[in-house]
Order: structure tokens, then C-alpha cells, then sequence
């Protein structure tokens, strides 16, 4: 069973952050909302045999988690940061975890002889699509899987198809990343067989992620009582089916490679 995101990483961290996260995952409100947007689709995979990518994966949390919950899988993390890889590279070895290796290097750059099952893109595509480099990141993605392997993607909606409380925070707008005939088109054009595309993260989960900004700090969020406010709503939106017409702050992308 792949558990809340944080759990299996727990072991990095120092106590009594380490006994909270094992309980409890990362608090972070904004990391589970993208775990429980993907949860579904990853435990829907095979226990074995599995040969992920983790393209932008950042500090490994989720290359990690997959791999520690998953050990007949094989899973390489993909990031052009160094200091980030260097940490996840670390967590790796406290975890004394054998089925998880990271690369250094630019999705346009990467090239790899043995392809993938998977390829899992989590809020790291659309740096690229917003600098005119949508096409060449969606080719990248076919010409890392096998015939018939499978994209998982979530990406920010078109900043029109999104809606905040205007009294709230909110973030960076993303202009034109994506709109769903963008995404439909980028995989159309690059060999890719969309299987799903709906949006998630509505109104309610949506205010959740305001109020943590809003606050700037989870343990702020818990001493004035926020949290749990915060977690019903990402809960019960989390469980709700969107129109393709109705506001939401991401796209879940699921696709496949065709030969």
C-alpha cells in the first residue's frame, strides 16, 4: 500500500518531526493535495516490475516515498539541481534504499538507453511549455517510455480557468499553461494517447492552499487552529468529481505511448 506522502521518509528527519511525519505524512498542504491528485493512478500500477522516471524530482520526496513503499520497483530521479540531488542523494543513503538512483540534468538534455514504464511529471512541466518549449518537452516524454508506457502529469490550468478568493493570496499567475486542447495537442503531435485529463484542486481545496499562504508558516497555521480547517477542505474537495467547465487550480494527465 503506498501510504501519505513523508511517512516512509520519516526516517530523515530529526525527532520529534520524525514521529509526527510517520504518523501524519508532510503537513505541507500543498504536497498532499498533489499526492492525493496522483495517489489513485500510482496505486493502480503493478507491485513489480515497475521501471519509473521522476522527471523534476526536487529533493527525491517523491522518488523516495515510491521507492521505499514500492521495492520490486526501479526508480530514477531526474533534476537539473545539484543542491537538491545532493539532498536527495543523502536521504537515499540514511534510507539504505538500492531501487532509487538520481541524474543530473535538463529534460531536453536527458537521454536514457533503458526506457521507462512510467514517467512521472508532478507541477515540473509547464516551466518549459510557458518558454515555448512545450513540444520538445512532450517528445522528451514519448522518447523516454516503452510502447504502451504511461505519462502521469499534473500541471497548472490556464490562469482563466482557475478561481481565488480575491482577498486572499494568491499565487503567480501562469499565462497560457495549459488550457486542456494544449495538452490534448501536445500529446497528439508527440505519439501520446490521452487516457484521462480532468481538472483538480476546486473552490474548497483551492481556499485551503490561500489560507496557508495567507499564514506563511504550518506550525502558525496549527497554533491558531487553521490546520484543520485546511485538511477538511482539501479532504472533501479531494473527493469531488469537476466538470471539465468548472474552475480548478491543476490538470491531472494521464497518457500513453503509442508505437
Amino acid at each position: 500500500m503506498i501510504h501519505m506522502i513523508g511517512q516512509a521518509i520519516s526516517s530523515c528527519e530529526q525527532v520529534p518531526r520524525r514521529w509526527l511525519q510517520r504518523l501524519w505524512g508532510y503537513s505541507d498542504i500543498h504536497t498532499r493535495q498533489k499526492w492525493m491528485v496522483l495517489r489513485s493512478a500510482l496505486c493502480r500500477l503493478p507491485e513489480k516490475g515497475v521501471h519509473l522516471l521522476d522527471a523534476g524530482c526536487g529533493r527525491g520526496s517523491w522518488a523516495l516515498e515510491l521507492a521505499a513503499t514500492r521495492p520490486n520497483w526501479s526508480i530514477v530521479g531526474l533534476d537539473r539541481e545539484l543542491k537538491s540531488l545532493d539532498v536527495a542523494e543523502a536521504s537515499r543513503r540514511r534510507m539504505g534504499l538500492s531501487n532509487v538512483s538520481f541524474v543530473q540534468a535538463d529534460f531536453l538534455e536527458f537521454q536514457s538507453e533503458a526506457k521507462f514504464d512510467v514517467v512521472l511529471s508532478v507541477a515540473s512541466a509547464h516551466y518549459l511549455a510557458e518558454a515555448g518549449k512545450g513540444e520538445q518537452l512532450f517528445n522528451c516524454f514519448h522518447s523516454w517510455l516503452k510502447p504502451g508506457g504511461q505519462l502521469l502529469l499534473i500541471g497548472p490550468r490556464h490562469e482563466g480557468e482557475t478561481l481565488f478568493v480575491s482577498l486572499l493570496p494568491q499565487p503567480e499567475r501562469r499565462r497560457g499553461v495549459f488550457a486542456a486542447h494544449e495538452l490534448k495537442d501536445l500529446c497528439r503531435v508527440n505519439g501520446l494517447a490521452v487516457e484521462t485529463l480532468c481538472g483538480r484542486i476546486g473552490k474548497l481545496g483551492t481556499l485551503a492552499k490561500q489560507l496557508d499562504w495567507l499564514i506563511g508558516s504550518h506550525f502558525l497555521s496549527f497554533v491558531v487552529g487553521l490546520y484543520p480547517l485546511q485538511w477538511c477542505l482539501t479532504l472533501i474537495d479531494s473527493r469531488r468529481h469537476f466538470d471539465d467547465a468548472e474552475p480548478t487550480l491543476l490538470w491531472l494527465l494521464v497518457a500513453r505511448a503509442v508505437v
